[in-house]
């Protein structure tokens, strides 16, 4: 099997991940919006200290807006 480099994060790149961090975009979203994977996107908010929240975080907080609106 082949060794596979991973790619460098550049500094747009984490740019681009404090925004979404900012914006409270889900881990999913940031990952398809850089072109990596979610694991990697979460090692990297942990290592810089960004904050994304999970897809069940983001489903609950939808559910929640949808109770209080009914």
């Amino acid at each position: 099997m082949p060794h596979v480099t991973s790619r460098s994060w550049t500094d747009a790149d984490i740019a681009d991940l404090s925004k979404f961090s900012d914006e409270g975009a889900t881990v999913n979203r940031a990952a398809a919006a850089l072109n990596r994977k979610a694991e990697a996107v979460k090692k990297v908010c942990r290592v810089h200290g960004f904050t994304l929240i999970g897809t069940r975080q983001a489903r609950a907080a939808i559910r929640k807006l949808e109770a209080a609106a009914a």
